[in-house]
């Protein structure tokens, strides 16, 4: 299968099942990743893990094993990894948070491109402690980057702690009044709360502030219209 076809499958169509099938005796590595993706996006973390450990790609391993809550052995294998890629450098910051000892902040940018992620990962995939854990290091992270507490909230927004997120929310307001985001995401949990007027509130801040920001203004018009 060619590469305009696996992305089409995975992307466009997910059509996972397919996938599975279709790739499950393959030998080729560009497919044998995808499949991974595939197992990844099933929450199926022991397949996934064992094609990332056979193709060498040990920091995607590691994930997995973290995603298993098998932390020591995630551990062990990240810190054995030559500490030379972004990747690498926030995992082992991030078991430092899981672990509530912090020696090693991240980087700005590898708080925008891993914290989101990595903590919605571990949510879904029920390692609610050590996604506790990383929470509670919010005020560490918004040290390097301010908006650590709106991409905190908006993975809490996502997987329904809106009563937490309205927490950060609320810190992310004091950093930044004028992000048209965060209001949404108030708006949002205004909503889970049947607080119909405070969240028409939040999301006419929200396009006053982001200049018609459109989410808003689309959420807003299906409130007026229910």
């Amino acid at each position: 299968m060619n590469k305009k076809d696996l992305l089409t499958e995975f992307f466009q169509k997910q059509n996972y099942d397919f996938l599975k099938s279709a790739l499950a005796s393959s030998k080729d590595p560009l497919e044998r990743y995808c499949l991974a993706r595939v197992y990844m996006k099933e929450n199926d973390y022991k397949n996934a893990g064992e094609i990332y450990r056979s193709l060498g790609k040990l920091y995607e391993y590691g994930r997995c094993l973290l995603f298993q809550g098998k932390l020591e052995k995630t551990r062990a294998l990240w810190t054995s990894l030559a500490p030379d890629t972004p990747a690498v450098l926030w995992g082992c910051s991030l078991l430092e948070f899981i672990d509530m000892y912090v020696v090693h902040l991240p980087t700005f940018f590898q708080i925008r491109s891993f914290l989101e992620m990595d903590l919605d990962a571990l949510l879904t995939a029920g390692q609610i402690k050590f996604a506790e854990n990383i929470i509670n290091g919010a005020d560490l992270f918004a040290k390097t980057n301010t908006e650590s507490y709106k991409f905190i909230a908006r993975v809490l927004v996502n997987n329904n702690y809106h009563k937490l997120a309205e927490v950060f929310l609320e810190k992310a307001k004091d950093i930044c009044y004028v992000d048209p985001e965060v209001h949404f995401l108030c708006a949002k949990c205004n909503l889970f709360k049947n607080d119909r007027k405070a969240a028409v509130k939040s999301l006419k801040t929200a396009i006053d502030k982001g200049y018609g920001y459109y989410p808003a203004k689309k959420l807003l018009n299906e409130i007026n219209l229910a």
